[in-house]
């Protein structure tokens, strides 16, 4: 069994399962028209409103580090707004996620 298998399987055992893609070719072609890159990773620091924040410590203290952060900069109320979100992993899944509210 793959990783991306395992991870297929954890996924459709949550309760309101995501949509998963195999084919994320074109939301890829997206992101890379839309941003400016450094390598293969967005260039952050060339977009509108760019914020970041340290992640220290234990992984079990990240989420709420995390949390504070997206409440913080109203980045829950733009998640709102959107009508689908995608989750593309920087390599070590070949899918994509997309999630809705």
């Amino acid at each position: 069994m793959t990783f991306d298998d395992e991870i297929k399987i954890k996924i459709s055992q949550l309760s309101d399962p995501p949509i998963l893609i195999d084919n994320w070719e074109d939301i890829a072609d997206k992101l890379s028209d839309s941003f400016n890159w450094k390598g293969s990773k967005i260039d952050w620091k060339k977009t509108t409103n760019y914020k970041s924040s340290q992640l220290f410590g234990n992984y079990s203290n990240w989420v709420l580090v995390i949390k504070k952060f997206i409440y913080d900069n109203e980045i829950c109320a733009k998640i709102k707004k959107s009508k689908v979100i995608y989750y593309i992993n920087d390599s070590s899944l070949n899918f994509a996620v997309q999630l809705t509210l």
